[in-house]
């Protein structure tokens, strides 16, 4: 059986969730994008401050293992960061050969901010639903994004889709 036969076994529901959900992830890191550049930020500059954001302080260890950068390219991502004043860098009280990361208060304006626009334009495109209805959605997407993390916690691999 090749590959589009396969597909098209597929029940259709399964077909169009994951295109919603493709469609629904390509509008918001459009919009997300476009608004990054209005503020002199990239996509992978917004995730360092996010990443940064969540578990400061951080090395840059756990940042490379975060994103699935080369050292060299967050390197660079950070220098820049840190020259603008949006990230602080310095050395671990404990271990003087630890650099750590935080936000500045000005890094931590911007990402605040630049959630709130993404989250704003989410809230509008949910305006059409109740609450009701919002809460059904994230008690569906909810339920199969914890079904996903379960099957990946398994090993759950494509050779059996293959």
């Amino acid at each position: 059986m090749d590959s589009n036969q396969k597909i098209m076994n597929l029940n259709k529901e399964t077909r169009d969730i994951d295109k919603l959900v493709r469609d629904i992830h390509k509008y918001l890191v459009q919009f997300t994008k476009r608004n990054l550049k209005k503020n002199g930020l990239t996509m992978p500059r917004f995730m360092v401050l996010w990443n940064i954001k969540k578990n400061q302080p951080v090395n840059m260890s756990f940042l490379h293992e975060k994103m699935y950068m080369a050292n060299s390219t967050l390197t660079v991502i950070v220098d820049k960061l840190v020259d603008e004043k949006f990230v602080k860098r310095y050395r671990s009280p404990e271990d003087r050969r630890v650099v750590l990361l935080e936000l500045t208060e000005s890094g931590d304006k911007l990402l605040c901010k630049m959630l709130y626009v993404r989250q704003s334009f989410l809230e509008k495109a949910l305006n059409d639903l109740d609450l009701q209805e919002q809460d059904k959605v994230i008690e569906s997407i909810s339920s199969v994004c914890n079904n996903l993390e379960s099957l990946l916690k398994k090993g759950d691999d494509m050779d059996e889709y293959s």
